[in-house]
C-alpha cells in the first residue's frame, strides 16, 4: 500500500503537467491549420445544408406538382361522369318529349308545342328549343326570330337526318339534344333543345 505523502506527491505532479500544458504555446503553423480545419467544416456543414434544403425543396415541388396532377385527374373524371350522367338524362327526356310532340303534330296543334318549349326553356341551362318540320324549316321556337328559317342555318345540318334521340356536344361548349319526331310512315320534324351545363366543380 501507498504511503499518503506517495499520493500527495503524485497529485502534484499531475497538476504540475496539466499547468505546463495550458501555458504551452502552439507553433503558428500549427493554429493556422487549426483554423483552416475550422473554416473547411463550417463551409461544408453549410453546403450540406443547402444541398439538404435543395433537395426537401426538389421532393416538395414533386409532391406538390403530384398533387395537382391527381387533383386535376380526379376533376377530370368527376366531369366526365357528371357529363355522362347528364347526357343519359337528357336522352331519356328527349324520348318522353318526342311522344308529346309528336301527338300534338299529327293532330296539327303546334300551338301546344309552342307551350312544350316554353316551360322547357324555363329550365336552367336551357337556352333554346325548337321544330324544325319535315321541310327543315323552323315551325315552332322559343326565338320568333328563327321562325320560318332554314333549319340547317341554327343546328348543324346532319343533325337533322339522325334516326334517333342524340345529345351533340357543341364547339361552344352547348348541349344538342336533337329528337327525331317519328309519324307512323314518315319523319314529321325534328326537335332541338339547347343546353348548356353549368360546371359544378368550376373553382375548384
Amino acid at each position: 500500500m501507498s504511503a499518503p505523502n506517495d499520493f500527495s506527491t503524485n497529485v502534484s505532479s499531475s497538476a504540475g503537467i496539466m499547468s505546463k500544458l495550458t501555458t504551452v504555446k502552439l507553433p503558428l503553423w500549427v493554429g493556422l491549420a487549426l483554423v483552416i480545419l475550422w473554416a473547411v467544416s463550417v463551409a461544408w456543414q453549410g453546403l450540406a445544408q443547402k444541398r439538404l434544403q435543395a433537395k426537401l425543396d426538389t421532393e416538395r415541388a414533386a409532391m406538390t406538382a403530384q398533387a395537382e396532377a391527381d387533383r386535376q385527374a380526379l376533376l377530370a373524371t368527376l366531369r366526365e361522369r357528371a357529363q355522362n350522367a347528364s347526357e343519359a338524362s337528357l336522352r331519356e327526356f328527349g324520348t318522353a318529349l318526342a311522344w308529346a310532340v309528336r301527338g300534338e303534330m299529327i293532330r296539327n296543334n303546334l300551338d301546344q308545342v309552342d307551350q312544350f318549349f316554353t316551360e322547357i326553356v324555363k329550365l336552367p341551362g336551357t337556352e333554346r328549343a325548337l321544330l324544325a318540320g319535315a321541310d327543315g324549316k323552323v315551325k315552332v321556337s322559343t326565338d320568333r326570330r328563327h321562325l320560318g328559317v332554314e333549319a340547317s342555318t341554327l343546328v348543324a345540318p346532319e343533325a337533322l337526318a339522325l334516326p334517333q334521340v342524340t345529345v351533340r356536344s357543341e364547339a361552344d361548349g352547348t348541349l344538342l339534344l336533337v329528337v327525331p319526331v317519328m309519324g307512323l310512315n314518315e319523319r314529321l320534324g325534328t326537335v332541338f333543345v339547347t343546353r348548356r351545363p353549368a360546371d359544378a366543380f368550376a373553382g375548384l
